[in-house]
């Protein structure tokens, strides 16, 4: 294990690095040992604060409860063993503020927040401008000024194509001539037209240049490589863009040259079950101390219809935290819930907090969520001495495209199928028409795996040992129940369950873990109500305004030094390569007990902390 060099006294102080900090465990198959530290009395037994808002952890002068923040409870506790060669970390959390009870026989459950319609507050108890998601008059009260909507019509049928009906919800804006097709739609056709160029049907006629094209077409699909007419080019479905996807917030100056403000854009496709956005990393330093703006523009492509729901979640003031340790955890919220139609872009502009307090973005779809998902961080955010850019500079930086793919796991169904198109190419330039034609078939293959994340690919079985086996490949998660094909963990209603979770890496390169709770052990708040009379479908299906908390802490105490802390972090090591397809693989085991009950919207959020982005697989 490589440590990182100081120490913290406070339990709670070393859960909230969990956001910031990961300790990375050997390479080997050795997993350094840790002994469970003795229960925490008092947390959960009795009610301890006179509060009917976290009635069951103590209040502080910094923590008095929402929209302030919500007392926070001690660190988890941890143990780790080593069994049959591989690492297993037992975790099992603190009680949280509320009374047991079940949320899904008695809705909403006693970890649910009346509405308070008032901006949330940090622990100095100073207001945070642009914390507050809708108001009964004003559904969405972090639109800066009306979406703008435009319908997405293709160059062939724009004279034919409608304008977007009118609303009092947005702004039209004239018909754009790109097509609403999505990598999807273009891989079918490449699958279909080759397959008829080689094999028996009513266009049964040999033509290598076009079969040649149509695996070129495919590799640039994969590789992200400019395409005409098409809003996802530039956009890789093989993720090794990660050192380009950097912004900072362009600040915007007052006459004297003070910062008033800033904005940064963002541009996101979405189809399927897929997310793909130019950006994963937002400096904001520019605007540390004022309020700022995200522009994205959505493309929604073919079967992308979803609710905008941006989920920024916020730290407290850094100023409160300990000298040289980060933030602490503190509130986060969809941000607007607005329906998206299929075959049209839509601009917001979202109004932020100021940028001390920025965590990180989740943006989701609830319609395909999970794997409908994914995130844009603070790129000054460190793991263990490296800022997350450099994580991703570090496995993919100065390389040639070639070698940062090579990073990439083989077993990905993203890397097949580009492996297929290139294997299919290279034979046809040898006439060799039998082995393309084998070719397009994998391809197919592969791409039937890479349309559903809830399920494991081909090559990769699931532990049915663990209630979920999250494999890693392609720098996103791939996830499976044992029950099969499903988003949810209903067998965690009330405290006292226990999560299994097999973790397997077939990247080349290490991975992390990490379990966020939304609102269940401090809170969660319900939003866009006034919604519901323009058809908005927020009140059923936001995240809310919630108190989030890491279920895993990064700090443990140290066995070897009374009352000191030593780091901890569940780091999956790199699987070895093998040219002939047989890689080694490497696992690592977490059971988390959970102490309280979930929120009824998500019951944890489980990512990569190293390589974020798209390494998402949350559960409902």
């Amino acid at each position: 294990m490589r440590l990182i060099p100081f120490f913290v006294k406070s339990a709670t102080v070393a859960l909230i690095f969990a956001g910031v900090c990961v300790a990375q465990q050997s390479m080997g198959s050795a997993c350094p040992i840790q002994q469970a530290p003795a229960p925490v009395q008092g947390t959960g037994a009795s009610p301890q604060n006179a509060g009917k808002l976290c009635p069951f952890l103590p209040a502080t002068p910094q923590t008095p409860g929402h929209p302030h923040p919500q007392p926070r409870p001690p660190a988890s506790q941890v143990s780790v063993t080593q069994e049959d060669g591989i690492c297993v970390a037992r975790i099992t959390t603190a009680h949280g503020c509320f009374a047991e009870s079940n949320p899904y026989q008695n809705p909403p459950g006693t970890n649910f927040l009346q509405t308070d319609y008032e901006n949330a507050f940090d622990g100095n108890g100073k207001e945070m401008p642009n914390t507050l998601p809708s108001r009964p008059k004003v559904p969405y009260n972090l639109h800066d000024g009306k979406p703008v909507v435009s319908a997405l019509c293709g160059a062939q049928s724009f004279e034919e194509c409608k304008p977007v009906p009118e609303s009092d919800l947005y702004e039209i804006a004239p018909n754009l001539k790109y097509s609403p097709k999505s990598p999807s739609d273009d891989l079918v056709e490449i699958f279909d037209q080759v397959d008829c160029k080689i094999k028996p049907c009513r266009f049964n006629k040999l033509d290598p240049s076009t079969i040649a094209r149509n695996f070129q077409r495919g590799i640039d699909i994969l590789e992200g490589n400019p395409i005409r007419d098409r809003l996802y080019s530039g956009l890789p479905l093989l993720h090794f863009k990660g050192p380009e996807k950097v912004q900072q917030v362009t600040p915007i100056l007052d006459g004297n040259g003070s910062v008033i403000g800033g904005n940064v854009s963002i541009h996101q496709v979405w189809y399927d079950t897929h997310i793909e956005s130019d950006v994963a990393f937002i400096d904001p330093t520019p605007v540390k101390d004022v309020p700022w703006t995200i522009t994205y523009t959505i493309d929604v492509l073919s079967r992308g219809n979803d609710d905008f729901s941006p989920f920024t979640m916020y730290f407290d003031d850094p100023a409160l935290s300990p000298p040289g340790m980060p933030p602490m955890p503190h509130i986060a919220m969809d941000q607007t819930f607005f329906n998206m139609e299929e075959g049209t872009r839509t601009v917001f502009k979202i109004k932020m907090a100021p940028g001390k307090y920025y965590n990180l973005t989740y943006n989701w779809g609830w319609r395909a969520h999970p794997p409908r998902v994914q995130v844009t961080e603070n790129a000054n955010k460190k793991v263990m001495g490296k800022t997350l850019v450099q994580w991703e500079q570090d496995v993919f930086g100065g390389r040639t495209k070639e070698e940062a793919i090579a990073q990439i796991g083989d077993l990905a169904p993203e890397k097949r199928m580009w492996q297929a198109f290139r294997d299919g190419k290279q034979a046809l330039a040898k006439g060799d028409y039998r082995t393309a034609a084998l070719k397009i078939d994998e391809a197919r293959a592969a791409f039937v795996d890479w349309r559903e994340r809830a399920k494991l690919p081909r090559g990769v079985n699931v532990d049915k040992n663990s209630d979920l086996t999250v494999f890693y490949v392609n720098n996103t998660m791939y996830a499976e129940f044992k029950e099969g094909n499903r988003s949810d963990f209903p067998k965690w209603m009330v405290r006292g369950t226990t999560l299994k979770v097999t973790l397997i890496n077939g990247d080349y390169f290490a991975h992390g873990y990490q379990n966020v709770d939304f609102g269940g052990a401090r809170g969660w708040e319900n939003q866009f109500q006034s919604s519901v009379e323009s058809g908005g479908s927020g009140p059923w299906f936001t995240f809310g305004r919630v108190h989030w908390w890491m279920n895993i802490p990064m700090f443990v105490p140290d066995e070897n030094n009374k009352g000191q802390m030593k780091p901890f972090g569940i780091v999956v090591p790199a699987a070895t390569h093998s040219p002939n397809g047989k890689d080694t693989l490497q696992r690592y085991k977490v059971e988390i007990t959970y102490e309280y009950e979930p929120s009824r919207r998500l019951r944890f959020y489980q990512f990569d902390p190293m390589h974020h982005d798209v390494a998402i697989f949350s559960v409902h």
